[in-house]
This record gives structure tokens, sequence and C-alpha cells, in this order.
């Protein structure tokens, strides 16, 4: 299990250096396009966005983790054993993305930006609440790839599902500010993330079915 984790752990800490780098070009995009001040431009579309685009990037990273799946099943893991060390993956992934998304979001108030909307949207990056969406992203990123290469239509059909919960996430952020309270919207905080919460472990308990009974071709 160890071997295998190691194995998968190498892909991904490429994964999120490559996301670490996006991030660095959006504030350094942001910045040189003077984006602080104002100005409406590309750079200023992602950087406001960036607790939808954080989330998508995970799911995205976690996707194309299909083919190193497979390939560690090439080289002799078990199948038990890969469930466990991506569970660790999965968990790497959604702390790590967590983190750079946080110190992203502090970029603003270590340099005194002054977007307080956008300073109000990208704290929501800090909160345990994102780490959780973040968590959800990287379970249903997986599952998505692994029925891709199953079925292409049952596939898209759960890269749809996922797009939805995704953005049912991100609307509950927002709401909410990443709390369990959001005043007047009743219920709404609390419902949204217990769907989430429970599509993850139903996609989690879905994928250890699959890789159970999955045969490298």
């Amino acid at each position: 299990m160890t071997r295998c984790f190691r194995f998968l752990l190498r892909f991904s800490l490429i994964n999120l250096a490559i996301f670490a780098a996006a991030a660095a070009v959006i504030v350094g995009g942001a910045f040189v396009t003077d984006v602080p001040s104002g100005n409406t431009n590309l750079f200023s579309t992602y950087f406001d966005g960036f607790p939808a685009l954080s989330l998508f990037i995970l799911f995205m990273m976690a996707f194309s983790m299909t083919s190193t799946l497979t390939l560690a099943l090439n080289f002799g893991a078990t199948r038990k054993a890969l469930f466990v060390a991506l569970q660790g993956v999965l968990a790497i992934y959604a702390v790590g993305g967590w983190a750079i998304s946080a110190l992203f979001s502090l970029v603003p108030v270590w340099f005194g930006w002054p977007r307080e909307g956008a300073a109000t949207v990208l704290m929501l990056n800090t909160s345990p609440a994102f780490l959780a969406a973040a968590a959800a992203a990287a379970v249903l990123g997986v599952l998505s790839g692994v029925m891709m290469i199953r079925s292409r239509v049952i596939g898209s059909m759960v890269i749809i599902l996922a797009m939805l919960l995704m953005m049912a996430g991100t609307f509950w952020l927002v709401i909410t500010g990443g709390t369990f309270s959001g005043g007047m919207w009743g219920d709404l905080p609390w419902l949204l993330p217990l769907v989430l919460g429970l599509a993850a472990v139903a996609a989690d308990a879905f994928l250890y079915r699959y890789l159970k009974g999955y045969v490298v071709r």
C-alpha cells in the first residue's frame, strides 16, 4: 500500500504544482494589468471567480488520475491497496488545493488591494467549508474519470451531475460565507452541503466497488 501511495503521490504533486503555478499566473497577471485599481479584464474575471475555478481545477486533476490508476494496476498493485492509497491522495488533493486557494485569497489582504467585493468572495477559500467542497470535487473527479472509460454516455452523465453538484457547492459558499447559517435562506445552508457530502460518500463507495471488479485491458 505504501508503494502504491508513493506511486500515485508522484503524479499528484506535479498536478498540485501546476495548480500553484496557475494561481501565481492569475495573481501576477492581475497585478500587471492593474486589476487591484478596478481594471476589468480576463485576469479580473479569474481573480474574482477563483473559488469556483479552484473546485474545477481540483476536479480535473482528479479526473486525470484515471490513466495513473490503470498504470498502477498494470504494475501489480492490488485493488484494495490502490483504493486505500487513492483515499490518501484525494485527501492531499483537497488539503493542498485548499492551502493554495487560501494563500491566493490572502493576497488582497496582505497587499491592501482595494477590491472589497472580490476580497469577500475570495475569503471563502479560507473557510473549512471550502475544504469539504474541495474533497467532494476530488472524489467526483476520479469517479467521472473511471466512468468515462467504462462508457462515454454514462461518464458524460456523471460529469454533468458532478458539475451541477459543484455549482451547488459554490452557491452554498457564496450565500453562507462558508458557514452553516444563511439567514433568509432557511434550511438551504444545511441541505446543500448535506447533499454534496452524501454524493461524495456515494461516489467513493461506488468507486470502491468499481475498482474491486476493474479489469485491466
